[in-house]
């Protein structure tokens, strides 16, 4: 039974956006967590950030239309989950820009906040729902009670203003990594997830946007102010809006595969076409690229044996013209992965990569009578290179003298 108690001006309509920004951002949630598996790790983030704040937004709705008095255990049990907020969506965007699959060592001091405040709140939580009803019921008679109240055991508007702090920091915090990705990487080299980029840029100008409201929403008294109401709708706008974006970006929502790649949508540091190319990059920008992006370990030790194990099998490199796009279809790793783990663990760029491949394998048979008897440009063309020019500059780069000058110094060991 819902008790009389005072009500602020347009309850119900304020009540019915509440409810649907709530049931969207907890829609996306469930999708995020349960039916994406592509990057499971950056979409349970995501996941958990939008969860908290649809889990205020229906703690609101039921509070402004006194619904909560039907599920007395719903109150407080959001709060929290503020804290859960603002660094799941920090390590969320980190997540997709270095394409980690699991929380680094020290990432537990994040949640720190969020478990003491747990248990802060846990002796409450467990009061009986008689307890909490007459509770609200004494909260509720002043309408201004519910942002009077202390939580735990910091005093009255503590935490909000903390939530607040937090949270902008955190925001800040995101931007920077934004700030510093694109700084480090060259926009040539990202334009097929430049619309994944936008999305980071704008969830982070939206979780900027998030904290000042929701803060003067916990400060103010809720009476029919229009700056209170305000506040209340905002929170409800930030759910409608990140939740309709995601919805335009299915692969983000749904863990869609790139058509071309088959690749997971994730922030391409390495434009394929350009780690294909022939001309070396700078030690700038292979110093860029490796920082720029940043594998897991255990992935890098994964995809190295498979890459390594393709190449002596396999010998793709005696393929004329052969890309990077290529050796990922035939592997099965992403290409913008391959120029990472290429960067970052044999020190060079793609071409060196398979050039590297293709000299050894001239090596191996110049002693051969029927090798002796071919040109330069003939052995190019028997080990891929494209011409005798690419071969000659390939050879002296990785071995230090020319083929006629190798050649002699296997003649005269023999």
């Amino acid at each position: 039974m819902i008790p009389a108690l005072p009500s602020m001006p347009y309850a119900e309509l304020l009540t019915v956006f509440m409810f649907l920004s709530a049931f969207v951002g907890l829609l996306v949630s469930v999708i995020l967590a349960f039916v994406n598996t592509v990057q499971r790790h950056a979409s349970r983030l995501l996941s958990v950030s939008l969860f908290g704040v649809a889990l205020f937004a229906l703690t609101s709705a039921l509070l402004i239309n006194h619904a909560i008095f039907l599920v007395p255990h719903l109150f407080r049990v959001n709060m929290p989950l503020h804290y859960l907020v603002a660094p799941c969506a920090y390590l969320y965007v980190r997540a997709v820009l270095y394409q980690e699959v699991r929380f680094r060592r020290f990432d537990w001091l994040f949640f720190v906040p969020f478990g003491l405040h747990t248990l802060e709140l846990l002796p409450f939580l467990l009061h009986s729902a008689a307890y909490k009803y007459h509770y609200l019921q004494l909260l509720l008679v002043d309408v201004a009670g519910v942002t009077k109240q202390q939580e735990g055991l910091l005093p009255a508007y503590y935490h909000p203003v903390l939530k607040f702090g937090l949270g902008t920091a955190y925001g800040l915090m995101q931007g920077r990594l934004l700030w510093r990705f694109g700084r480090r990487t060259p926009a040539a080299h990202r334009p097929e997830n430049e619309s994944l980029l936008r999305w980071l840029r704008v969830f982070t100008f939206l979780n900027l946007l998030l904290y000042p409201p929701v803060l003067l929403a916990m400060l103010l008294p809720l009476d029919g102010t229009y700056v209170t109401i305000f506040a209340v709708g905002a929170l409800g706008s930030y759910l409608l809006v990140a939740s309709t974006l995601l919805f335009f970006q299915p692969q983000i929502l749904y863990g869609m595969r790139n058509p071309v790649t088959a690749a997971p949508a994730a922030v391409e540091v390495a434009d394929e076409a350009a780690a294909a190319a022939i001309e070396p990059p700078t030690a700038d920008k292979k110093e860029d690229l490796a920082r720029a992006y940043s594998l897991s370990d255990e992935r890098k030790q994964a995809y190295r044996a498979r890459l390594e194990a393709h190449m002596q099998e396999q010998q793709p490199f005696l393929c004329k013209g052969y890309g990077i796009k290529d050796l990922g279809a035939e592997t099965g790793i992403p290409p913008h992965h391959l120029s990472a783990l290429i960067n970052q663990e044999y020190a060079m760029n793609f071409s060196d990569f398979l050039n590297r491949y293709r000299v050894e394998y001239v090596k191996a048979r110049l002693g051969r009578p029927e090798w002796r008897q071919l040109t330069l440009e003939g052995l190019a063309l028997e080990a891929g290179f494209s011409n005798r020019t690419t071969f000659f500059r390939a050879f002296t780069k990785l071995t230090g003298c020319t083929p006629s000058e190798y050649l002699a110094q296997v003649a005269s060991s023999h």
